[in-house]
Parts: structure tokens; C-alpha cells; sequence
């Protein structure tokens, strides 16, 4: 997501009119209007933002528990042309497929995993993602995370990240719970996941893992 800052003036011409006597004052307003808006950011995953499990074989997952895939990791980076103040929030374009008994980390809620997608109607699993390490301007930082809109802020730690509801996650550059504004931010994001038992997925086809998340940059 990238913004471009932009400042317009639009000014509005002066008239003076000379009326016949008996004569009366008249007036011109000018109005100066535009909007300054934050730095230009914008967040991108490594690797085109694909975490490649490769080709799995149905006689390697479990008949009658959970298989959990080995945990692999991603890097998100948001980079900006000035100082700012931002996080992000992220949105489960696959919520409602989540197989949300599934363990993927121990600890996380129903909120914390996302969904894997559907293959004949069945859902295939459910995945976990958990802010592992950051930096901003290249230093020390904490993630944070706010359940309010970014109303209280506290620390994130190894809680996961949420696909729904108002979770925002944003990043100190000291012990400080509060946001910093930072020009660049790198967080390593882990990805745990786990796929239903194998006696209810459709194995007569290739089943194809669909999860999809969308991070959002947000202003604070």
C-alpha cells in the first residue's frame, strides 16, 4: 500500500465592485484548502509473500489426527520515504475455513488461526502466525499489539496474530509499550501449520493449500 503526500491551495478571486450612491461594502473570501498526509509507506513480503509447502503425499498425513507441517518463516518489511508513525492489521481472506480444533501453537485461541481454504466442501486445516523478531531503522524494537483500534497499546510477545476483529501491531524502538515512528521496519513472521486428519479431506484429487492473509499498513 503506498500514499503519495499531496498539498493543493485553491483561492478564490477578490472583486472590488463601485456602486452608485447610496454605497455599501461588499467582500470576497479566500479560502485556502488542502490535506497534508502522512509519509508514503508501504509493506512487502520476500519472496512474492509465498510460504511453499511443496508437494505433500496423502499417505504422509495422519488418518486419524492432525498432521503439523514444519514451521517455516516469512519477512515482512515496511519502508517509508519519512518517519512515521504506523502498524499494521491483518485480514483472513480465507475466514470460515479455519479448522479451529486443530493445535497449531500451543496457547493460541480460535482468533489466532486462520483458515487453509476448502476442498469439496471440507476444510483442510488451519495456520498460525506469530511476530518472531523485528528491527526498526535497522535497531532494537518491540512488537506490539493493540485489541482496541490502537486505542492501549501492550506487548505482543509470542501471542499470535489475529485475521479478524481490531488488532493492530505496530513496533517501539525502546522498552516503551507505545509506538515509535520508524522510516523502515523488518519483523520475521513464523508460520505454523497444521492439516485435519486425512480421513476427512477428499484425497481422490490433489488438494491444493489455499490460505491467503492480506497485511494492511495503518496509520496511527
Amino acid at each position: 500500500m503506498k500514499r503519495i503526500a499531496t498539498l493543493a491551495a485553491i483561492a478564490g478571486a477578490a472583486a472590488v465592485v463601485i456602486a452608485p450612491v447610496p454605497a455599501s461594502a461588499e467582500s470576497a473570501e479566500l479560502r485556502i484548502t488542502g490535506t497534508i498526509v502522512p509519509a508514503a509507506c508501504t509493506p512487502a513480503f520476500a519472496g512474492g509473500g509465498v510460504v511453499d509447502y511443496g508437494t505433500i503425499p496423502a499417505s504422509s498425513l495422519n488418518p486419524t489426527a492432525q498432521t503439523t507441517l514444519a514451521q517455516k518463516s516469512i519477512q515482512l518489511s515496511m519502508t517509508c520515504d519519512a518517519p512515521a508513525m504506523f502498524g499494521f492489521k491483518v485480514i483472513d481472506e480465507r475466514a470460515g475455513t479455519a479448522v479451529t480444533s486443530l493445535a497449531t501453537v500451543p496457547g493460541l485461541t480460535e482468533k489466532e488461526k486462520f483458515g487453509l481454504g476448502a476442498s469439496d466442501g471440507k476444510n483442510i486445516g488451519a495456520y498460525s502466525l506469530q511476530v518472531v523478531s523485528q528491527t526498526s531503522d535497522g535497531g532494537f524494537s518491540l512488537s506490539l499489539a493493540s485489541e482496541d483500534g490502537g486505542i492501549n497499546w501492550g506487548f505482543l510477545g509470542m501471542r499470535g496474530l489475529k485475521g479478524e476483529g481490531n488488532q493492530l501491531v505496530s513496533f517501539s524502538k525502546t522498552q516503551s509499550n507505545l509506538p515509535a515512528a520508524s522510516r523502515s521496519v523488518t519483523a520475521d513472521i513464523r508460520v505454523t501449520t497444521a492439516i485435519d486428519k486425512s480421513s476427512n479431506l477428499p484425497l481422490t484429487h490433489a488438494i491444493p493449500l489455499d490460505g491467503l492473509s492480506t497485511f494492511e499498513l495503518v496509520y496511527l
